[in-house]
């Protein structure tokens, strides 16, 4: 008797065992690296490598894909090449300089993920895992009263919480809005990740992306001609609801009192706003002073303790007076790389919001929310150095390769 063949299989090609194992480590590694990648530097590393791993298995598939000829890879390449530029010839070729090198690895990370994602046959994984992963985390911070042990964790990652939770809320919100999740299911979990945010978060940074991708939300989900009416209605009334927080209310007073006691002088003992304060000054100064090639990365911290020691007589005491980095990357670029480093990563910030609003929402609707979540990460830059940072770089560099292959796909 012969066997039966089901008439939805008649003409399709046989999948190689290979390849569906092939497939099936990529499904899987997309989804742990999705859940992992908002709270687990662990559980990120470990599925970024099983990720490598198959990146050497299919080296001609990647190339033949070409990543760099999507502009925002190609834009963040040269980026990395002249950083690499930058430090092996100003500095040297070392292991520190390779160190140095590598915190930037996250513009090579990209277009191998884009490619990987475009080879998988469910790169869906990743969204799917990382949406999961984002309420998992946000469950996390109302049930720390409960679990002492969550505080110490939960406020290591305070800033890194409110910038990733804000976007997924915001990406929640798309997925609803263009059906490709259950409306109620997308926005009622896009509302938790909000009012988390602003009720159990205590970073400014994502209070403050929050508020702009409400914005972008607003923008983009009413009527053309309704577009800034409905925007600054929304606006306002997440400012109100914000206004019920307590943690908004207490970083808000905090931040004011502590400008002002900075900006008279007064030294305030363990101020998170000093310490930015003196941070963004200090960055200024060595900005100022190198912006043509930078003082390269391996230098700016000497450079930035010698741009501060006159204004304290040489102390070092003062919280902001040293560090590797000023909290700003675009301080941090063209303190450390001079102005072709700052041009080429605004450039590479700005390619995707240039081109949502060239493209439009029916040409390509995912186009806009590519854009506004750069915009969000362009916004944190001004706060902290995002693309230096493991965790907030790692989340924007896999999300946006996520997001652009997304874009293709509509």
């Amino acid at each position: 008797m012969s066997a039966v063949v089901p008439d939805d299989l008649v003409g399709r090609p046989a999948v190689a065992w290979s390849e569906r194992a092939f497939q099936g480590v990529l499904t899987t590694g997309l989804g742990c690296l999705g859940f992992f990648l908002l709270f687990s530097t662990a559980g990120t590393s470990i599925s970024l490598f099983a990720l490598l791993c198959l990146c050497f298995l299919s080296p001609l598939r990647i190339w033949r894909l070409k990543p760099w000829r999507e502009p925002v890879l190609g834009i963040g390449l040269v980026l990395l090449a002249y950083i690499a530029m930058r430090t092996f010839i100003g500095e040297g070729l070392t292991w520190s300089s390779v160190g140095a090198l590598n915190r930037y690895h996250e513009l090579l990370m990209l277009p191998l993920l884009w490619a990987m994602m475009r080879i998988a046959r469910r790169p869906q994984a990743f969204s799917s895992g990382l949406m999961v992963g984002a309420l998992v985390f946000a469950a996390m911070h109302w049930l720390s009263p409960l679990i002492p042990q969550l505080g110490p964790f939960l406020h290591s990652r305070r800033i890194s919480a409110g910038f990733g939770l804000a976007v997924c809320a915001y990406l929640l919100f798309e997925h609803g809005r263009l059906g490709a999740l259950r409306k109620w299911l997308a926005y009622g979990a896009a509302i938790f990740l909000s009012i988390t945010v602003i009720f159990a978060g205590e970073g400014r940074t994502g209070h403050l992306v929050l508020l702009v991708l409400l914005g972008c939300a607003a923008y983009r989900a009413a009527p053309h001609r309704w577009r800034l009416p409905v925007m600054m209605a929304i606006l306002v009334g997440g400012l109100f609801v914000a206004s019920m927080s307590q943690p908004v209310r207490l970083r808000l007073v905090e931040t004011w009192k502590d400008a002002q006691a900075t900006n008279n002088g007064v030294v305030v003992a363990n101020s998170s706003t000093g310490a930015r304060i003196e941070l963004f000054r200090n960055g200024l100064i060595v900005a100022r002073e190198n912006w043509v090639l930078g003082t390269g990365w391996q230098n700016y911290q000497t450079e930035f303790a010698r741009a501060s020691a006159p204004r304290h007589n040489g102390s070092r005491d003062v919280l902001g007076s040293t560090a590797d980095n000023p909290h700003n990357e675009y301080l941090m670029q063209l303190g450390a790389g001079g102005l072709p480093a700052l041009v080429l990563f605004m450039l590479w910030l700005a390619w995707p919001f240039w081109r949502a609003l060239r493209e439009g929402e029916d040409r390509s609707p995912w186009a806009g929310a590519v854009g506004s979540v750069a915009l969000a990460f362009a916004t944190g830059c001004l706060f902290n150095s995002l693309l230096l940072d493991y965790v907030e770089g790692h989340f924007y560099g896999c999300l946006m390769a996520w997001l652009l292959v997304r874009r293709l796909h509509h």
